[in-house]
Formats: structure tokens, sequence, C-alpha cells
């Protein structure tokens, strides 16, 4: 077996007799799954930071 890692972090796992792809590794970033819908308060640059971090905002629909 064999670890490969670039930059990004990310840890890839290879099989070395049929150089098959075993896994993709990478660690959560420091906001990962972090719901911030209906959040009040935060400005639209601080919102894309946090999601650039890892933070999710679902899109909300208004019907009448």
């Amino acid at each position: 077996m064999l670890a490969s890692c670039g930059e990004d972090g990310v840890i890839q796992l290879w099989d070395l007799t049929s150089r098959a792809h075993l896994a993709t590794l990478r660690q959560d970033r420091p906001y990962e799954r972090l719901n911030i819908t209906r959040t009040i308060g935060l400005s639209e640059t601080q919102k894309a930071v946090l999601k650039a971090l890892g933070a999710i905002e679902d899109v909300i629909t208004v019907t009448k």
C-alpha cells in the first residue's frame, strides 16, 4: 500500500500490486456541515467565508 499527499492535505491510498486507488482521506474543515441557514447578523462576506470553511446554507423558497 502507498499513501500520497498533496498540498491540499488530502491523502490518497493506493494498492501497489493492482495500482488501484483504494481511498481518499481528508480532514474536516473548521466549520464542516455547520448549517447557517436563517442565521441573522452575518454579512454576505462573513457567510461566504464560513461556506469556504465548510458551512452550508440551504436555499429557502418562499411561496405565496
